[in-house]
């Protein structure tokens, strides 16, 4: 160190002999010259050691830091490597990116659907989820509905008179379905026996109209005539009803 160094600079250009009234008042009473002598070069021989073992730890330690200056950059050019290598893989990877793999902004996010905001409504306006069922209980219907049914001649006997209803309703009898119960092909088998059944019993009204309302009331509750039907004075028009009547 530079200490050591000028110290042993002084200690070297120093004259070795020394006259003895120049050593009196550094020296002990009855001291040499020639141990004085002595010490001191024993002193500039310590001192030449602590400033090569000095040199040598600095240089020792010089060493260190260049080895670990070099490591650390060869690792992060390895890591800017990596990094570099992903970002190609990535842009030149076909499938979608993620969404959990994009960030707020990123121009490869799909945009919005059309009318996105508009799905979260309640569906038909209904909020309450025990009407949506009934209302979605009369839209389904396995076996169609009473409309759908074809023109002609049924298999028990019934013609098909679309449009129209009798004069001559049994009032207050409806021993087939029910309000709020589907219409199924069962149910109108069941109608049909029962009418064949009646001898008063000249034919069957159905519900066809799309009044939500009066479906859910009528659809699958036939209605049945008692007087028979001939011409046109028993019969009535109507746009929500289908007449099915009974041959002879």
């Amino acid at each position: 160190s530079p200490p050591l160094l000028h110290s042993l600079q002084n200690l070297e250009s120093s004259p070795r002999v020394h006259r003895a009234p120049l050593l009196a008042p550094h020296t002990c009473v009855g001291m040499s010259p020639v141990r004085h002598h002595h010490t001191r070069g024993a002193a500039v021989l310590a001192l030449r050691v602590m400033v090569l073992l000095a040199s040598a730890a600095r240089g020792a330690m010089a060493q260190d830091v260049a080895a670990l200056g070099q490591a650390l950059g060869q690792c992060r050019g390895e890591l800017e490597g990596c990094f570099n290598a992903e970002a190609t893989c990535r842009a030149s990877c076909s499938r979608p990116t993620k969404s959990s793999d994009q960030v707020p902004g990123d121009h490869r996010a799909p945009p919005w659907p059309e009318g996105y905001g508009n799905l979260l409504r309640f569906p038909f306006d209904l909020s309450d989820m025990k009407a949506l069922k009934d209302y979605a209980r009369e839209l389904w219907q396995p076996d169609g509905t009473a409309a759908t049914l074809p023109d002609g001649r049924t298999e028990r006997g019934f013609e098909k008179r679309a449009g129209m209803r009798c004069t001559s309703e049994m009032v207050s009898v409806h021993p087939v379905g029910g309000a709020g119960e589907r219409w199924s092909k069962q149910l109108w088998a069941e109608a049909q026996d029962w009418c064949v059944g009646q001898a008063n019993c000249s034919g069957i009204m159905l519900y066809v109209g799309k009044h939500t309302m009066n479906c859910h009331y009528w659809c699958a509750r036939p209605q049945f005539c008692s007087g028979p039907i001939v011409g046109d004075a028993d019969l009535e028009p109507s746009l929500e009803w289908n007449l099915f009547v009974r041959s002879a």
